[in-house]
């Protein structure tokens, strides 16, 4: 009888990991492809009358000025925690460490007000190696919620804000500071953000957190599974890719829905989150490291130079690049993502086109969302390094997200994930 039951829990185990496995990694196909030939340069319409794409003919000298008018591109994080926050553990060494060693360019750090602001150059910026670290605070405005702000000095520190929302930003403002919406979409009410898709004088909008995606899929009946998976990729030094299984909401992500909303009202960058808090520390590790999350969300800042070693200069450099819009984020696998773009082209009749450029490392096929102020018009298919044009026939924002195409399974892809998401881009405004 005894050998019976453990047969049987051992089938058990054996389906449930087989459906945790096919759960993690099967997505609902794309509904309709849009009917173009993207294999013949110049072809026609799209799907009716929402917009006209073309594949463009990369050897073209004015389409190779263009790309590489697109300027540096900086990897980073957003909205890291360090030991100077009461509920994480780790040091600045630590982190500069694990951002090197996932070829990151820069980490903005977003630690909860303590007794660590009273310290002198709290807030100074440090350089190590080639990675800036970008000392900033999570702060609490109550009634509305929390906001990831850098850039105030000793002289101008605010630990809890009382006032205004636009207030806020302009003290931010006036100092050349960054400020951004954090946990907009928070499972936990206490985080967040009560002042519904109203960012007054805000910089930027956390998308995608990724401590939040963590939270929801914990909390499911494949929780089992992931912790499993994510104990046997530290053995294989592969934890960062269940970690990035772990999002599983595609583009129906609480957030990025609410950003669509919170950016047809005002220009908003958008940004990925981290929110990291490495809990303990164990044989003198952290758990959970940096290393493994800092190789899942990452944001992709296009500036015009490179920032250099001083740090201050470096700072000024990678908050101006998130302040205007020059962004996109990508979800695993960064530096093949390396190259994407997605901006104005440059036109001789006045028309506004859109220059799409698919990442040229990316390796496999590609799938292409595109959506006019939040609301999707298509998809495509693509290939590496394809360069689209992509004219609006209406007045607009757009976006474009690139998903891993994946293999299809009747009204499923196995394997299809998303991948990249641009910032928007106006068309006739």
């Amino acid at each position: 009888m005894l050998r019976r039951l453990v047969r049987l829990a051992a089938v058990l185990v054996a389906v449930y990991a087989v459906l945790g496995f096919f759960s993690a990694r099967l997505a609902p196909a794309p509904p309709s492809w849009l009917a173009l030939e993207l294999d013949a340069p110049n072809s026609g319409d799209v799907a009716g009358a929402e917009v006209r794409v073309s594949k463009l003919d990369a050897t073209r000298p004015e389409i190779q000025s263009w790309v590489e008018g697109r300027g540096v591109e900086l990897l980073g994080a957003v909205s890291v925690h360090s030991g100077r926050s009461h509920d994480a553990e780790g040091t600045f060494e630590e982190v500069a460490e694990a951002a090197l060693g996932a070829d990151l360019d820069f980490v903005i750090l977003g630690d909860h007000p303590g007794d660590w602001l009273d310290e002198p150059g709290a807030l100074d910026p440090v350089v190590v190696d080639s990675t800036v670290l970008v000392p900033g605070q999570e702060m609490v405005i109550p009634l509305l919620g929390r906001v990831l702000v850098v850039g105030l000095e000793a002289d101008t520190i605010v630990r809890r804000w009382e006032g205004e929302v636009a207030d806020l930003s302009a003290r931010v403002s006036a100092v050349d500071g960054f400020i951004s919406v954090v946990h907009a979409r928070s499972p936990r009410g206490r985080e967040r953000w009560h002042a519904g898709v109203d960012a007054p004088g805000i910089h930027a909008w956390e998308a995608i957190d990724m401590s939040e995606v963590a939270r929801l899929r914990l909390a499911d009946r494949w929780a089992p599974y992931h912790i499993v998976s994510f104990l046997a990729g530290l053995a294989t030094g592969t934890s960062h890719r269940p970690v990035l299984r772990l999002n599983r909401e595609g583009p129906s992500v609480p957030g990025l829905l609410a950003y669509d909303s919170a950016r047809s009202r005002s220009p908003l960058t958008m940004t990925v989150a981290l929110n990291h808090h490495p809990k303990a520390r164990i044989a003198g590790r952290l758990v959970p490291s940096y290393s493994a999350f800092f190789r899942t969300f990452t944001n992709h800042v296009l500036v015009d130079e490179a920032p250099g070693a001083d740090p201050s200069v470096a700072r000024d450099v990678v908050l101006d690049g998130l302040k205007s819009n020059r962004v996109f984020v990508s979800l695993g696998r960064a530096d093949a993502a390396r190259g994407f773009d997605f901006r104005p082209l440059p036109s001789a009749d006045g028309a506004t086109r859109l220059g799409l450029r698919l990442p040229p490392d990316a390796g496999g096929a590609l799938a292409v969302r595109l959506l006019r102020d939040g609301e999707e018009v298509g998809w495509l298919k693509a290939r590496p390094g394809d360069v689209l044009s992509v004219e609006g026939r209406g007045v607009g924002v757009y976006r474009a997200e690139v998903y891993r195409a994946g293999i299809p399974l009747g009204p499923w892809r196995y394997g299809m994930s998303l991948w990249i998401l641009s910032n928007p881009v106006e068309i006739g405004r």
